[in-house]
């Protein structure tokens, strides 16, 4: 009998269980890591070159609107290439700030005194950019309230600027102006901030007693550019104005030779405006017969001598525009030999912060002189004349002198100027030419 096989099911095959590897994949590792090194040294490496680019840029383009082309000067087609540009052609600036801008360094704020707040600071520091000596300031605390009193001397500021002053401290240390009165010599500002439980009332009113002989001893020369082009009244205006006041004359205008010897009959000292190479040129043009960078010194001498012959009644030269020019000690070297060889003195107009001009003078043995402010910019306002004459003080604190400049544009810029050198005369400055001012001092290590 045959045997019958019994199906059975086939047994499944046993599946192979795949376990995890738990060693660390080294290579993936590796990678990361390596991408990681460089991504650091990419942080540590590429902020520091942009802000060596930036910093350069700052340097080369620190610049006033005095190089802005003024109405008196000619298109000029004349092409330039100078080896000297080349390495300033990326950083070129368009010039539109009058005022030098001093490069300023970082400062670490002052903390208040002890029992003070933030605001008080706030306080002490808008009087002393104002220049109101701090034994002047009253400050009483009554119930909740703290009250200071401060004294505005009317001849150099109204209560207006004074007020915007002390506002902008304020609120920068997180105060908010609460309430305001006002009357023609007096104005109360009440201020609060959160987790101050005391009011701040700032009464500022006008008392100039404390402020006699403070500034009796200060001069200040005062320095009109950009004649030459203007004549009959407004030139004649311009002559009304105190013969210590200094005109600097553009050569080769219509009125240029009259401008100078009409100066001349009054005692009153001039200057030849020499036309000097902007950054941007040609695009921001100076006018005609420019001291450029690619000129030779035999091309410069020859240019001065010009100028020079045209208008030999003028003590010396300054600077239009030359914001580029006047960085470049090869080329201010060749200016100082030929001023030197005229017996001519020599103004910075510092159209910008980097100029060599004024050291390079010195070192040529040339008496020369710095401008520190530009009056009409950026505009002729009563605010504007509120912050010059601030700062003005503000200079009188730390140097012996103060030389301004400021244009003969306009009718405008000419009352403009008379009510700033009147404000000036009542705070005591006194106005002298630019030849009293003292003589050039050569550093010891030039």
């Amino acid at each position: 009998m045959a045997r019958i096989k019994k199906k059975t099911k086939a047994r499944p095959k046993p599946k192979r269980i795949k376990h995890k590897n738990s060693r660390p994949r080294l290579g993936l590792y590796l990678i990361a890591g390596l991408i990681s090194i460089l991504i650091m040294w990419a942080l540590l490496h590429e902020p520091k070159d942009a802000l060596q680019d930036t910093q350069a840029l700052a340097s080369n383009g620190i610049t006033k609107d005095a190089d802005a082309p003024s109405k008196g000067a000619k298109p000029k087609a004349e092409k330039t290439k100078t080896k000297t540009r080349a390495k300033n052609e990326t950083k070129v600036v368009e010039e539109e700030k009058i005022e030098p801008v001093a490069v300023v360094k970082p400062v670490e704020k002052p903390k208040p005194k002890a029992g003070e707040t933030e605001l008080d600071l706030a306080i002490r520091t808008a009087a002393d950019k104002l220049g109101v000596p701090a034994k002047a300031i009253k400050r009483k605390k009554s119930g909740e309230a703290i009250q200071y009193s401060v004294p505005i001397d009317r001849a150099l500021m109204d209560l207006t600027y004074a007020n915007m002053i002390f506002k902008g401290e304020l609120e920068r240390s997180g105060a908010a102006l609460k309430s305001g009165t006002d009357d023609s010599n007096k104005q109360t500002l009440v201020f609060e901030q959160k987790g101050i439980p005391s009011q701040y009332h700032l009464v500022l009113y006008y008392d100039s007693s404390i402020y006699k002989g403070k500034t009796d001893h200060q001069t200040i020369t005062i320095v009109v550019d950009d004649f030459g082009s203007i004549g009959s009244d407004l030139l004649d205006g311009f002559f009304s104005l105190d013969t210590q006041v200094c005109f600097a004359i553009f050569p080769g205008q219509k009125n240029s030779v009259l401008t100078m010897q009409k100066a001349q009959n009054q005692g009153r000292e001039s200057l030849i405006h020499v036309p000097m190479e902007p950054i941007g040129y040609p695009r921001i043009d100076p006018g005609d017969n420019a001291i450029l960078l690619q000129h030779t010194e035999a091309q410069i001498k020859r240019t001065l001598t010009q100028f020079i012959t045209e208008l030999p009644a003028c003590i010396g030269i300054n600077n239009h525009m030359g914001s580029l020019a006047t960085t470049d000690a090869d080329v201010m070297l060749s200016v100082m030999k030929t001023l030197k060889e005229h017996n001519k003195v020599f103004l910075d107009s510092r159209t910008t912060n980097v100029s060599v001009a004024y050291q390079t003078a010195q070192k040529a043995h040339i008496k020369a002189f710095r401008n520190d402010i530009f009056l009409d910019s950026p505009n002729i306002n009563q605010s504007t004349m509120e912050a010059k004459l601030s700062r003005i003080i503000k200079l009188s604190k730390s140097q012996n002198h103060v030389i301004a400049i400021t244009h003969c544009h306009n009718r405008d810029k000419l009352e403009y100027l008379k009510a700033i050198i009147s404000r000036l005369k009542k705070a005591g400055f006194i106005l002298i030419p630019l030849s009293e001012v003292g003589e050039y001092e050569v550093p010891e290590i030039l």
